[in-house]
C-alpha cells in the first residue's frame, strides 16, 4: 500500500470542514469503522477514482489518512516525503 498516493499536502481547516460535511463521504467513514487498514486503503483509493480526483475526494481522503495516523494506524512516514 503506497498512502503516499492518498496524501495531497495540508489543507487549511475551513476547506476540511467544508468538504467532510457530505453525507456521502460520511456514510463511507462509518463504513470504514473497524475494518482493516488495507481495507482502508482500498476504500479511499476507489472514493478518489471514483470522484475522478476531484479536491473534494482528495481533501476528503488526506484528513482520513492523516487521522490514521494521528490514530497510530500508519506512520507520517507513510504518507509523507
Amino acid at each position: 500500500m503506497n498512502w503516499k498516493t492518498l496524501y495531497f499536502g495540508h489543507m487549511c481547516k475551513d476547506e476540511v470542514l467544508r468538504c467532510v460535511r457530505d453525507p456521502e463521504w460520511q456514510a463511507l467513514r462509518i463504513a470504514m469503522k473497524g475494518s482493516t487498514t488495507e481495507h482502508k486503503y482500498y476504500s479511499l483509493t476507489a472514493w478518489l477514482k471514483g470522484r475522478d480526483y476531484s479536491r473534494e475526494a482528495q481533501v476528503q481522503v488526506t484528513n482520513y489518512v492523516t487521522a490514521l495516523s494521528r490514530g497510530g494506524l500508519i506512520k507520517p512516514t507513510d504518507y509523507l516525503d
